[in-house]
């Protein structure tokens, strides 16, 4: 019998989450066929079969939590499937076998929840219900269907959602309470005139548009901001508390911020210096819908040296965004849209670009965070100027 055990997947995973088991108990599977999606802190990952043979035994219900070395599943190898004596029955409602409940002394401690079947279990978060607050009637304590129904009826029954802090989230809770507890964090905001950038982009959606891809503002200030980022390296840097000491990085890799049902996740686009316009918009695309698919690799978020937070794109204009540790900045994108502005002595409407930038305040005084955010709006504005220096 071969233990499917939950492998270390590298990136300091210890843990992780089943999402969905691809067998069910007595089927035969071959050798790397799916088994288990499993979700870490970093990705969703596919979990393969090592061997080929049949499933005997499935342990882990989706939503438990399982260390990285804990067996998941028993699997019988084909080459002994013929000669092998019956599996013992699992407990979760095998077909042609009675479903049981776990057994239980009969005693339920405060807080504990009552032994329960599955197909009730399922019952039970239909109806919202707080399984610790059911006394059961059943043998043993158990839960049953009509103690169940009988809850459901309670006016007085509990309406609070427990959801579990998993995955995505549980990552995103840790890192944001690493940052505002460590980080010094200070916010500046300026505005850039878009006019030109409008006009050159207008002008170039075309050539994108031959490529497949969508032509966004986002690039042109991803590409702004590498240029000033060359000018202000202190920012394009990370800090290791242990050595206490400030790394400043050579190469410019940009993380940025997607929203996706399972919550923020932050790519990264490596080497950005080295991209055109047209690579940086087709790499976001990329990077974009890969990160709401859930098809990125672990890989794939690590090594930022700084994070922008394109919050605009959901309609917010300005905002204070969270330094994404162990870098030192962060540069926050609002929506841009049509502004009344007085040039010349005139009143016109022109594309404001809000733009925010959080900073570590240790590192970074407040002139050079000014200063920096002034060099980025000059190349938002002149994006000539982006062209010459590439």
């Amino acid at each position: 019998m071969v233990e499917f055990k939950l492998p270390d997947v590298g990136e300091g995973i210890t843990e992780g989450e089943i999402v969905r088991w691809r067998v069910e108990v007595g089927q035969q599977v071959k050798e790397h066929q799916a088994l288990v999606d499993v979700e870490t802190d970093k990705a969703l990952v596919e979990l393969p079969s090592p061997v080929a043979g049949t499933i005997r035994e499935l342990r882990g219900e989706p939503g438990k939590m399982v260390p990285v070395g804990a067996v998941l599943a028993l699997i019988e190898e084909e080459k002994t499937a013929k000669t092998a004596g019956p599996a013992k029955p699992s407990t979760v409602g095998v077909v042609g076998e009675l479903e049981e409940a776990q057994e239980t002394s009969g005693e339920t401690r405060a807080g504990e929840e009552p032994p329960i079947l599955p197909r009730d279990r399922k019952r039970a978060e239909e109806l919202g219900i707080d399984l610790r607050q059911v006394r059961g009637s059943g043998s043993q304590g158990r839960v049953t269907e009509k103690d169940l129904q009988m809850a459901a009826e309670k006016p007085t029954r509990p309406t609070v959602e427990r959801v579990p802090l998993r995955g995505v989230r549980r990552t995103m809770a840790k890192t944001m309470a690493a940052s505002a507890f460590s980080a010094v964090q200070a916010t500046i905001m300026e505005q850039a005139d878009g006019l030109a950038l409008r006009q050159l982009r207008q002008r170039e959606a075309a050539v994108a548009a031959e490529r497949g891809v969508r032509l966004t503002w986002l690039p042109f200030i991803v590409k702004a901001l590498t240029l000033a980022l060359d000018h202000f390296p202190l920012l394009n840097s990370t800090y290791d508390p242990d050595k206490e000491e400030i790394l400043q990085h050579r190469q410019v890799n940009i993380g940025f911020a997607v929203d996706t049902p399972d919550g923020l996740l932050v790519p990264v686009l490596r080497n950005v210096r080295s991209l055109s316009i047209l690579d940086l918009a087709e790499a976001l695309q990329d990077l974009t819908e890969r990160a709401r698919e859930r098809k990125l690799a672990a890989a794939e978020f690590k090594g930022g040296t700084f994070t922008v937070s394109n919050y605009g794109a959901l309609g917010g204009i300005w905002g204070t965004p969270v330094i994404n540790p162990p870098e030192v900045a962060i540069l926050g994108v609002g929506r841009i849209e049509e502004t009344p502005v007085v040039r010349d002595g005139a009143v016109v409407a022109r594309p404001l670009v809000p733009l925010s930038l959080t900073f570590d305040h240790r590192f970074i005084d407040g002139a050079t965070a000014q200063r920096f955010l002034n060099d980025l709006v000059r190349h938002l504005e002149d994006p000539d100027i982006i062209l010459l220096e590439n």
